[in-house]
């Protein structure tokens, strides 16, 4: 995991505390990042609303070393029928 992979991730759990966070860099560029974040709190949400909490925390670091960040927000039981 680089630095700014792990400044993502810390940005992310700061604002969804409890959350579970997976970043990764699948481009190996350092500009484009995939986040994925599973947290309880987002039980009751709209989609929308889970992605601008997660989006609302990182919009510093958008103006500056991220180019692009592909977002997929889920509650533990929506992951868990994800994962099948």
């Amino acid at each position: 995991m680089n630095d700014l992979t792990k400044q993502i991730e810390e940005i992310i759990l700061a604002a969804v505390p409890g959350a579970q966070v997976i970043v990764r860099d699948p481009m190996n560029d350092g500009a484009q990042f995939e986040a994925t974040v599973i947290s309880e709190s987002f039980v009751g949400m709209s989609l929308v609303s889970q992605h601008r909490q997660v989006m609302k925390s990182l919009k510093e670091a958008f103006s500056g070393d991220i180019h692009a960040l592909a977002l997929k927000t889920y509650t533990p039981e929506k992951w868990a029928s994800a994962q099948g």
